[in-house]
């Protein structure tokens, strides 16, 4: 039965998955140090399992340890993508005979580096995301004020006018949440593929076989491992992505791996880069839907109301 990953808020990661991931990558070094130690990959999980308070690194290891493969272990208990990226680290490693302690530190090492990133991203967005929920209440403490003042608002937005008021108002919110949304999305941290198949390039390259056979290699683990990708042509990239790589590890003698990880850090540094001046820029393009949505929303949701409310009563008076 696989496990279920956490929700969190759309267009964002998962609650909780920063914390997995770096589970997973100290479990990772782990494993790493005691392959190197001489202890067999199985008997390496399964006191990694032990010691660990992940629950999924908790469940893994210990099917490991009775004897599944790892592929099939996470098959079975995660769909999260950094397992299943670990997943298919393990399978180019045995495939390509790259040694496993080198490559699982190299491949932690990466998921360290991608969480780095998009924790960075998370930090800068902390201000724009309190600043839009705090600007998306403004129509709310209108009619707070209102109510506070003794205007009967309910007679006054029964009313024609008042009724027009409060639905010209409630869409203008509804329209400045989508666009501070899609202001946030555009600012979101860089994706967790970020240099994924460059970092699975140098772990395919720790075989020490051409090239070329290690790009192919590759291929075939994102584009089965990794099907989402597929999406937006991202894997199309990135495949032409490693081949051009391997092309230019055979035509310099370069080695790969190092190239491969080089580049690696190079992606998720332009993205995260990249993310991070959206996020810095965001504080004033957030000004947009405030003066174009919210402020004529609390003109009407509150302010006309209100003022439909004293004329009545002042009317009324005798």
């Amino acid at each position: 039965m696989r496990g279920r990953e956490p929700e969190g808020r759309p267009g964002s990661e998962p609650a909780g998955a920063a914390a997995a991931e770096a589970a997973l990558a100290a479990a990772l070094q782990r494993v790493a140090v005691l392959i190197g130690s001489g202890v067999s990959p199985r008997t390496a999980w399964g006191h990694v399992a032990e010691a660990s308070e992940d629950p999924t690194v908790l469940a893994v290891g210990k099917r490991v340890a009775a004897g599944a493969p790892l592929a099939v272990a996470v098959s079975e208990l995660s769909t999260a993508l950094a397992w299943r990226s670990t997943a298919a680290a393990w399978r180019i490693a045995e495939a390509s005979g790259a040694p496993l302690a080198p490559a699982l530190r190299a491949f932690a090492e990466g998921l360290r580096d991608r969480e780095a990133a998009r924790r960075d991203i998370r930090i800068a967005l902390a201000g724009p995301r309190s600043t839009a929920s705090i600007v998306l209440l403004l129509p709310a403490v209108a009619l707070l004020l209102a109510l506070l003042m003794g205007v009967d608002l309910l007679a006054a937005l029964v009313t024609p006018l008042g009724a027009a008021s409060l639905i010209g108002g409630a869409l203008l919110v509804l329209l400045a949440r989508r666009w501070m949304r899609s202001l946030l999305r555009a600012a979101e941290p860089p994706a967790p593929t970020t240099g994924l198949a460059l970092d699975l390039l140098a772990v395919a390259a720790g075989g020490g076989g051409p090239p070329e056979s290690a790009a192919v290699l590759v291929a075939a683990e994102l584009g089965a491992a990794h099907p989402e990708l597929a999406d937006g042509g991202a894997l199309e990239a990135d495949l032409d992505g490693i081949r051009a790589l391997a092309a230019f590890s055979r035509r310099t003698g370069a080695p790969l791996g190092e190239l491969a990880r080089t580049e690696a850090a190079e992606q998720r540094a332009r993205a995260r880069a990249a993310a991070r001046e959206t996020a810095e820029a965001l504080g004033v393009r957030l000004m947009l839907p405030l003066g174009a949505c919210i402020l004529p929303a609390f003109l009407l949701i509150g302010v006309v109301p209100m003022l439909i409310g004293l004329l009545s009563s002042t009317t009324a008076a005798p």
